[in-house]
């Protein structure tokens, strides 16, 4: 199954996660909301898997309507593209693919690690070799997605 999964973090990223062949990535901080919905449509997918997030405890009111205001623009481009939208909590997938970390930089590194380990050709290291984790992340979504949600 064709998917495309998304992290809709500041540092997010959509992932689409072909049946054969090698993940793709758009970085949301370099993207316009035409060219996510025109990286979308060309991917035709079966699914669409969405982390479902909400506001943080601690979190400026600004920063939870700024995040609040991409998921929402995230939410409505998913659902131009018409493939079914599924939502997925970060401890659902990050417990299917077997983090141990707690949280912050080590869980990211975790994440980072676990999903070169699937799949090694993953494109999600900057050009200094830093970890890009909102394709991590978004990968294992999808990579969660792809194992379990079905749309038959």
């Amino acid at each position: 199954m064709d998917l495309i999964s998304i992290d809709p973090g500041a540092n997010g990223a959509t992932c689409y996660l072909p049946e054969r062949g090698d993940a793709l990535f758009l970085d949301h901080k370099k993207a316009t909301a035409a060219q996510l919905y025109q990286f979308m449509m060309q991917c035709t997918p079966e699914l669409i898997v969405i982390e479902e997030v909400h506001s943080l405890y601690g979190m400026s009111a600004k920063s939870n309507f700024s995040f609040g205001y991409n998921l929402g623009a995230i939410t409505t481009i998913a659902e131009l593209v018409g493939a079914p939208i599924h939502r997925v909590q970060p401890k659902i997938w990050q417990k299917y693919i077997g983090c141990t970390k707690p949280s912050g930089k080590a869980l990211k590194a975790e994440i980072g690690e676990i999903a070169l380990n699937l799949y090694p050709n993953a494109d999600i290291r900057g050009a200094k070799g830093g970890l890009l984790d909102g394709r991590s992340d978004a990968l294992m979504i999808g990579h969660y997605g792809k194992h379990n949600i079905r749309t038959n």
